[in-house]
C-alpha cells in the first residue's frame, strides 16, 4: 500500500510536467546556410535569425511554420532582450533538449503508434475548445470585445456540434477576424505596455521572461482544470491532453537544433520576435 501512495503522486507529477512542457518551446526550423540579418548584433551574428512570424504556437502546444521560413529579405529584427543569465538557461537549454529529444518523443511515438491519427485530432481539438476561458477572458482585459465574441461563438457551435472534438467553426465567416493562436496573458501585459525585462529559460517550460511567467498564474487560474478536484485528476487529465499536442512540437524542435548554427541563441531570437508579433497583432 505504501509503494502505492508514493507511485500516485509520481505519476501525477510527471504528467505535470507534460502539462508545462507542450505550453512553453517556441520551436524553429532554420537552415544554417541562411544569411545572417544585417540589423543582428554581434552576439546574435552566431546564429541564422528568423522572420518575426517564422513560428505559430497554439494555446495547446501546436507548432507550425509559414510558408515563407526561408525568406530573409524582408526580415526585421525584433528589440533584443537582455540575458543576464545567460549560464544558468544555456545549461536548462541543454537539459531540456535532452527531455526534448530522448525522453518525450520515444514515449510519443511509441502513443501515436497506438493512438489512430482520428483519436489524437480530436483530443486536440477538445482541449483547444475546453481552454476557450483562457482566449475570451484576455479577449475582454485587452479590449478586444468582437474578438472574445467570435471566441464565444466558435465555442458555442463546437460545443454543441461535436462536444469539441472537431473544429466546426474552423471555417465560418466571423466580423472580425481571430488568429487560432488565441490570447494570453503574457500578450495582455504586453499590450498594456509592460516589457519582457529579462530572458530565462525555465526547466520542461522552456523559453520564458518575467512578464510571460507571471502571465502563465494568470492562465493558470481561467483554466478550467485549476477548478477541478482532486488536483490528481486534473494534472492527469490536462498533462495527458497537453502530451497528445505533442506531435507539432517536436518535429520543429528537432529541426532547430540539427540546423541552426548555436540552437540556443535562434531558440531565443525566436521567441523574442514571436511575442512581439503576439503583442502587436
Amino acid at each position: 500500500m505504501r509503494n502505492k501512495s508514493v507511485l500516485l503522486p509520481l505519476l501525477c507529477a510527471l504528467l505535470c510536467v507534460f502539462f508545462w512542457l507542450s505550453s512553453g518551446f517556441c520551436a524553429i526550423a532554420a537552415t544554417a546556410r541562411q544569411p545572417v540579418a544585417p540589423a543582428l548584433s554581434a552576439v546574435y551574428a552566431q546564429s541564422p535569425a528568423l522572420p518575426s512570424e517564422a513560428v505559430t504556437v497554439h494555446p495547446n502546444g501546436q507548432v507550425k511554420k509559414t510558408e515563407n521560413l526561408d525568406d530573409y529579405e524582408d526580415y526585421i529584427a525584433a528589440a533584443n532582450i537582455a540575458d543576464p543569465l545567460e549560464p544558468w538557461n544555456r545549461f536548462w537549454f541543454g537539459f531540456n533538449n535532452i527531455f526534448y529529444l530522448h525522453v518525450a518523443r520515444p514515449v510519443y511515438n511509441a502513443y501515436s503508434f497506438v493512438a489512430p491519427r482520428q483519436f489524437r485530432s480530436g483530443m486536440k481539438n477538445f482541449f483547444s475548445n475546453l481552454l476557450f476561458p483562457v482566449r475570451f477572458v484576455n479577449n475582454i482585459l485587452q479590449l478586444r470585445f468582437l474578438e472574445a465574441g467570435v471566441e464565444f461563438g466558435h465555442f458555442f457551435i463546437n460545443t454543441t456540434s461535436s462536444f469539441g472534438l472537431a473544429d466546426v467553426a474552423k471555417n465560418k465567416k466571423t466580423i472580425v477576424p481571430v488568429d487560432p493562436d488565441g490570447e494570453d496573458f503574457g500578450q495582455t501585459l504586453g499590450r498594456w505596455g509592460i516589457g519582457h525585462g529579462f530572458y530565462i529559460v525555465w526547466p520542461f517550460i522552456g523559453p520564458s521572461s518575467p512578464r510571460d511567467s507571471l502571465g502563465r498564474i494568470g492562465d493558470l487560474l481561467t483554466d478550467p482544470f485549476f477548478y477541478v478536484h482532486p488536483w490528481e485528476l486534473a494534472a492527469g487529465s490536462e498533462g495527458a491532453l497537453r502530451f497528445n499536442a505533442l506531435g507539432d512540437v517536436l518535429p520543429l524542435y528537432e529541426d532547430m537544433n540539427s540546423a541552426a548554427v548555436d540552437p540556443y541563441i535562434a531558440m531565443r531570437q525566436a521567441y523574442v520576435n514571436f511575442r512581439s508579433t503576439q503583442v502587436r497583432r
